[in-house]
């Protein structure tokens, strides 16, 4: 009975703070550039998860771009013990990589600000080190 309750009693406790895992996935047109030129633009499918535990919170997605590869993507943010938010990691095909985004008729790339002000845009992951840059409807 006492390795019952303790088997509960850990379960119980690594199961605290966990928010979930959910997957997701689908068509969609990708636009791929390089050193902010486009080189493609194409329908690609893509592969997802996001979920959140009490110190972490992350987003992948995996773009299937036909003939040429796949190009992987990912957020992620970290919390310390007292929930503060204590930092970023953003990558494309696990290259350092920032989050921009661009309006979605002309393709010009906008700020954060106008991102957050409700209007459409497309989000996307541009690599830090090797310039390729992966937006997506």
């Amino acid at each position: 009975m006492r390795k019952i309750a303790l088997f509960l009693g850990a379960m119980s406790v690594a199961t605290v703070g966990f928010c979930g895992v959910g997957q997701f996935s689908g068509d969609t047109t990708c636009y791929v550039y390089k050193q902010d030129k486009l080189q493609k633009k194409l329908t690609c499918q893509y592969d997802g998860a996001e979920g959140a535990a009490m110190s972490y919170a992350f987003r992948q997605v995996d773009y299937n771009l036909p003939g040429s590869g796949k190009m992987a993507t990912s957020n992620s943010a970290d919390y310390d013990d007292n929930g503060n938010h204590t930092g970023w990691t953003t990558t494309v095909n696990d290259e350092p990589a920032i989050i921009r985004y661009r309006e979605p008729s002309s393709k010009k790339v906008v700020s954060q600000t106008y991102a957050e002000s409700g209007k459409e845009v497309l989000q996307c992951y541009l690599s830090t080190t090797s310039q390729w840059e992966i937006c997506a409807e």
